[in-house]
């Protein structure tokens, strides 16, 4: 494995090259991009004045689809009655949500809900809600050693993800949680006029994470192990099949169920843009999902800064997917950690290489340095600025 990425690292290299000749000689290719999608995280939904001021950035700058984050840490930036409503939003007779479906679609924006599957809190503190997830169910959550864990001294572990612990994470194979999560989807399909459903965090932590001590004991019995499974168990294909299948298990009931309620709803998810790592160290099989048409369209997060790694991640999808597949492909681009010139780089090369939309991370970004998006929709939109 460790070869193959080299290969393609170096070939990425001869890639990026090759990009920039074709960019001198023919001024690169002045198509528009089909889909054009904004990420936009939940401090910008907690209120009206927000709420209008991000539309009209997307109305402006020619977004067609918005991500709106309606489920952040296990709550709800909507009504429902599954799940308790974000102590981020001060009047809590407000609905965010509903609030932004009408608004968007006036302007010709489709609206898609975007929520965090997974991954449930990663705050140092518990959650205020009496009927968070993780106090009514704890033992739902997933851990990386099969030892009884504490809640409260996990917690202590979290700074921000800077030391690789992003927070606790739901078990994607404990029998209950899949379910709890479709309960929760189906809530949002049948009450919300939305274009979208948009699954993030749709993965394991890491690849030691899967530990749950129900989980295992599914584990082991399929593999008639009576007492705790040895090292080598858990290092097994077996092993790494039954956490993936638990994942393509939620992706592939959730576009189920929007079948059986509202067809016309898309389903996307968030994926890591290296698809062998993807598969082997998060367990999300991006490419099955795409084939299997469990999932529309996938946003991939090629947030790297590194234009080399940025080509690799594609010159991977290249080798992987038939170009039927890559047509159903979002690449994503990070604004968070690089300037409007690299993000300016990432846009040609996407061009380039032929995908036909582009998603950007974050509206926050842009909200916080008005001027950021200046230059880059100059080259989003070259026949127009």
């Amino acid at each position: 494995m460790d070869s193959t990425i080299t290969k393609i690292y170096l070939r990425a290299t001869v890639s990026v090259a090759l990009l920039f000749s074709i960019i001198t000689a023919f001024q690169y290719q002045r198509g528009e991009f089909d889909s054009r999608y904004l990420w936009v995280v939940r401090n910008s939904l907690t209120n009206k004045s927000d709420i209008d001021k991000m539309i009209e950035f997307a109305t402006l700058n020619r977004f067609n689809n918005i991500l709106v984050q309606v489920r952040g840490r296990g709550d709800a930036y909507y009504k429902s009655e599954l799940v308790q409503k974000s102590n981020l939003i001060n009047d809590k007779e407000f609905d965010p949500l509903a609030y932004v479906i009408p608004k968007a679609k006036e302007k010709g924006i489709r609206v898609h809900a975007w929520v965090n599957t997974y991954l449930l809190w990663s705050s140092r503190i518990m959650p205020i809600q009496e009927n968070h997830i993780l106090r009514t169910n704890p033992e739902w959550i997933d851990q990386n050693t099969n030892k009884k864990i504490n809640i409260l001294n996990e917690m202590k572990k979290f700074n921000g993800g800077k030391n690789g612990i992003e927070g606790f994470y739901l078990s994607p194979n404990h029998p209950k949680v899949n379910s709890y999560l479709l309960n929760v989807f189906g809530d949002l399909i049948q009450n919300y006029d939305l274009d979208g459903l948009h699954l993030d965090y749709v993965r394991f932590h890491d690849s030691d994470y899967g530990q749950n001590p129900i989980s295992l004991s599914s584990f082991n019995k399929q593999l008639g192990i009576i007492n705790t499974p040895s090292s080598n168990s858990l290092e097994s294909s077996q092993w790494n099949d039954y956490r993936r299948k638990g994942v393509t298990d939620l992706v592939r009931e959730t576009k189920n169920l929007i079948q059986s309620i509202k067809p016309e709803i898309i389903l996307t998810a968030a994926v890591k843009p290296n698809l062998y790592q993807a598969r082997e160290r998060f367990f999300q099989e991006w490419d099955v999902w795409l084939a299997a048409g469990y999932l529309d369209k996938a946003i991939v997060m090629n947030y790297t800064k590194d234009l080399k790694e940025f080509a690799a991640n594609i010159d991977i999808m290249y080798d992987n997917l038939p170009s039927k597949y890559r047509k159903r492909i979002v690449m994503g681009i990070a604004t968070y950690n690089q300037s409007p010139e690299n993000v300016i780089d990432k846009i040609k090369y996407t061009r380039v290489t032929r995908f036909n939309s582009v998603s950007f991370f974050s509206y926050t970004v842009m909200l916080k340095d008005p001027l950021y998006f200046n230059s880059v929709k100059n080259i989003l939109y070259p026949r127009d600025y």
